[in-house]
């Protein structure tokens, strides 16, 4: 009885058998597991001392009225609900609706930098010849950018509700001073949430850095298996590669911490 064994692993065996390739080994000297991992990684990626200063400085970008508003935001809602025992500024729905936004918020944040260090931990292994890696991973960020397309989408509705029940209060019920206190609160809430938004669409734009490099990590898969180029010339190209992914995903792995930490506000 004869066993069919298949051609791409005869050819595999033949053509890497004597392969001086090796796996890309991150700084931290293992895989990464979990997110704080990634900025360790990714700060030898920087060529020099000078690079390495300003990506210190990069990873502390936060700007603290940023900070400061997103998340005091439930606050600036629970202010206006603790102004009437009736909902008359119509807070109730809107903050209910903040804390469904933020928990979205909080899970694909969370959901994305899992996906980065299992995307980062496979394109570093570079004797794995299978191109198709690339294509799932490619799956894997477009999905991603996808839930946060939906969540983008859900701050912008929130926002614009917020907006027109600030717009429909009486300047006299029940008198102009609390009315006033409770647009201002409405105003902040609405700014916490557009910046919500933004930071996603920044991550987003992250994202899109490192899915465009896919087909090029693929094609210099599908060259060095055709031998097309060399050993030395394929570690070379996929290291460049990778220094373009470490940055990418420590600068999503910064937009993307306070997301991660939401549910402790709440």
């Amino acid at each position: 009885m004869f066993f069919q064994i298949p051609l791409v692993i005869i050819l595999s065996l033949v053509c890497f058998s004597n392969s001086l390739v090796t796996n890309y080994i991150p700084a931290i000297g293992r895989d990464l597991i979990n997110p704080a991992d990634i900025p360790r990684a990714a700060l030898p990626t920087y060529s020099n001392q000078l690079d390495a200063l300003q990506f210190s400085k990069a990873i502390s970008y936060e700007v603290p009225e940023e900070v400061f508003n997103i998340t005091f935001s439930k606050y600036y809602l629970n202010n206006i609900v603790a102004l009437s025992t009736s909902n008359t500024f119509g807070a109730v729905s809107h903050y209910n609706n903040l804390i469904s936004l933020y928990n979205d918020a909080n899970n694909i944040a969370f959901a994305i930098l899992n996906n980065t260090i299992g995307n980062i931990n496979t394109i570093t292994k570079y004797t794995n010849y299978d191109p198709s890696k690339f294509d799932t991973i490619s799956t894997s960020i477009n999905n991603l950018k996808s839930s946060i397309d939906t969540i983008k989408q859900s701050a912008t509705s929130l926002a614009s509700a917020m907006n027109s029940t600030k717009n429909s209060l009486l300047p006299s019920t029940p008198n102009a001073a609390t009315v006033q206190v409770v647009k201002d609160n409405y105003d902040l809430a609405i700014k916490s949430v557009i910046l919500i938004s933004n930071r996603f669409n920044l991550i987003k734009n992250e994202l899109s850095d490192i899915l465009s490099l896919m087909p090029t990590c693929k094609e210099e898969v599908e060259f060095y298996v055709d031998s097309l180029t060399s050993d030395e010339d394929y570690m070379g190209n996929m290291n460049s590669y990778m220094k373009l992914i470490f940055i990418y995903a420590n600068s999503l792995y910064s937009r993307s911490l306070l997301f991660t930490r939401l549910k402790e506000l709440f």
